[in-house]
């Protein structure tokens, strides 16, 4: 009888191992519930042009040398551009003439061009970005690349290289005594523009 009770403890035993074992690969469910967040981004791009230093700029010609040798004003205008595309970087006058705002005499000509005001334009490396005097008239000059798509710097380089982000700017005049220009005040704006490099 003990020989039989052992071998149906066994087959109880097995049994259960059995069971047990299935229940153990069965997989558990077990209810759940979701909920869905939408997360937009808006990524735009990104053109900053800072002047970094006084916007009014002036000459003052009062001797004979000043009129004949001109006077250069340096590292007057500071330029700092960030951004997130690649861009290019222009200058013009916005009209082709200076406008006199007040005349301290009636001989002469009062009707001065915006070509006497040269500009030449380094950037923080010392690198020339234009690297002689240029004039300017009210088309754009190209200090940074030009109409043509990729020719201007790429975006994200201000963390690896800044100085490609920062411009001095020089001006001169040479006013000359052949021009016989009217003695008085003039006044020319200076248009700097950032535009994506499309």
């Amino acid at each position: 009888m003990k020989k039989l009770f052992k071998i149906k403890a066994f087959a109880v035993a097995a049994m259960l191992t059995a069971i047990f074992a299935n229940q153990a690969n069965a997989q558990v469910v077990l209810p759940d519930d979701n909920e869905f967040v939408y997360v937009a981004m808006d990524l735009q791009g990104v053109l900053d042009l800072t002047l970094a230093t006084d916007p009014n700029v002036e000459f003052t010609f009062n001797t004979i040398p000043s009129y004949v040798n001109g006077i250069i004003k340096p590292n007057v205008t500071e330029l700092k551009v960030e951004s997130t595309v690649p861009w290019d970087l222009y200058v013009q006058a916005e009209t082709v003439s200076w406008s006199q705002l007040q005349a301290f005499s009636s001989a002469g000509v009062s009707t001065i061009p915006s070509t006497l005001l040269e500009v030449r334009v380094i950037d923080g490396a010392g690198n020339s970005a234009l690297s002689n005097f240029t004039a300017l008239t009210d088309s754009r000059l190209d200090i940074v690349g030009t109409d043509a798509p990729d020719d201007g710097i790429d975006a994200g380089t201000y963390l690896t290289n800044p100085d490609t982000h920062f411009f001095r700017v020089d001006y001169r005049i040479i006013p000359t005594l052949t021009a016989q220009y009217q003695a008085g005040y003039y006044g020319l704006n200076v248009i700097y523009t950032l535009a994506e490099d499309l």
